[in-house]
């Protein structure tokens, strides 16, 4: 392969990677905004995910429920409890 046919090809390449991470880009969009509406459709489904959410975070947890719930209520505010 000639110089000349190497930075052809390295050319095609980068554009194609270009063009690749915008469309990446625009399905993340498209994706969000999908689930957006959806949630908006099927508010439920939201609720009974962050449930899910929480019982494998408590189910792989060692900690007491009651420990868990008393940390939920009782918590810091989030900026100042991370920032510490």
């Amino acid at each position: 392969m000639t110089d000349k046919e190497a930075a052809a090809l390295n050319k095609k390449i980068s554009v194609l990677q270009d063009k690749i991470i915008k469309v990446k880009h625009e399905y993340e969009d498209m994706l969000e905004q999908l689930n957006d509406l959806m949630e908006q459709r099927n508010p439920e489904k939201k609720e009974e995910a962050v449930k899910e959410r929480l019982w494998q975070a408590y189910s792989h947890s060692t900690k007491s429920l009651d420990f868990i719930i008393d940390f939920i209520e009782n918590a810091p505010d989030e900026d100042d409890y991370w920032n510490n």
